[in-house]
């Protein structure tokens, strides 16, 4: 009887413990584009147990992730590397915690087949549709050397990528520098074309970070949560890069996009995982440098204190084994 007093006093203590474990539970607020990366740890299993809670909010474009992490909305953010590096400049409270690459090609110049635009010199008087400070503002800037042209030779029109897309098909703007998966979107159902040699290959790295506010990195639970959340990413990448045909079918579910688009999108993309070490300091500084040359940072930018590399050692080891150009 003594020992059966024993057990029951046993299990109501446990009991009563239960709920103060329960709110003792981290939870991590996680801000994704489009919420591909998202649905790649969902579709590969690696939400699976969990040993915290993960909330999702999943945003068009990797600015206003930034907006949320600067606000305090989000613990982390999943965005495009320029997003980053303009909040950086502006004193946001984050760092970058990881990393992972897209097909630079992927981010490319859009136009109609009856624009006119046959090559780069053709882009010389059209207006030409970008997001300000991201991806296709640096693309464009960078297809104008290469074709010979400055900003002046040009009428940009700053615009976010379901503006950017409408405004093409509309005609109010004759090309227009998306990426994955708006690419994927406007050829198929627009029959909008690629500008020759209007890709990003040789001027975008196509590097997306992981971002992580001060506040998240100086919590310990939080800290183990979100090392714990990038070694679970990098595998997702991976899985999804060897499944590539069920992973276009959980994203044409996920997102409600046709399946043909979303393999597009995934062929295009080829995304895989980083090792997340000092060499991005120097890409992510030519791109500060870069922006600020054509005055789009209005002041030089130092991001060598822009990373926190503690928290990326399980993810490093997985991306080790990532297939593609470790280059």
């Amino acid at each position: 009887m003594r020992l059966a007093a024993l057990f029951a006093s046993i299990a109501l203590a446990l009991a009563s413990l239960q709920p103060l474990l329960a709110a003792d539970k981290v939870t991590l607020r996680l801000g994704d584009v489009k919420g591909e990366r998202f649905a790649a740890l969902k579709a590969s299993g690696e939400l699976n147990n969990l040993p915290y809670d993960l909330k999702l909010t999943a945003f068009d474009s990797g600015a206003p992730v930034q907006e949320a992490l600067n606000a305090g909305a989000l613990d982390v953010g999943f965005t495009g590397d320029l997003p980053f590096l303009f909040v950086y400049a502006a004193g946001a409270p984050v760092k970058a915690v990881g990393a992972w690459q897209n097909n630079p090609d992927s981010i490319a110049l859009l136009t109609r087949p009856d624009a006119g635009i046959h090559r780069l010199q053709d882009l010389k008087g059209k207006q030409i549709a970008v997001n300000r400070g991201g991806w296709g503002h640096y693309l464009l800037l960078g297809l104008l050397e290469r074709a010979g042209l400055t900003p002046q030779d040009v009428t940009l029109r700053f615009l976010g990528p379901v503006d950017g897309r409408a405004a093409l098909t509309s005609g109010a703007v004759a090309a227009w520098a998306p990426w994955e998966p708006y690419i994927a979107t406007s050829t198929a159902i627009d029959g909008t074309v690629r500008v020759p040699d209007g890709g990003g290959k040789g001027i975008m790295s196509g590097y997306s970070y992981a971002l992580a506010r001060n506040e998240a990195l100086q919590d310990a639970g939080k800290r183990e949560a979100i090392a714990d959340l990038l070694a679970r990413l990098a595998k997702a990448q991976i899985w999804a890069q060897h499944h590539p045909q069920e992973f276009a079918g959980v994203l044409s579910q996920t997102l409600n996009m046709p399946p043909a688009i979303t393999r597009s999108w995934i062929d295009d993309a080829r995304i895989r995982p980083l090792v997340f070490d000092t060499h991005l300091i120097a890409t992510l500084q030519k791109s500060a440098d870069f922006f600020h040359r054509y005055q789009v940072l209005p002041k030089q930018v130092d991001v060598s204190q822009a990373f926190d590399f503690s928290l990326s050692a399980a993810a490093n080891r997985i991306a080790q084994h990532a297939p593609g150009d470790k280059s």
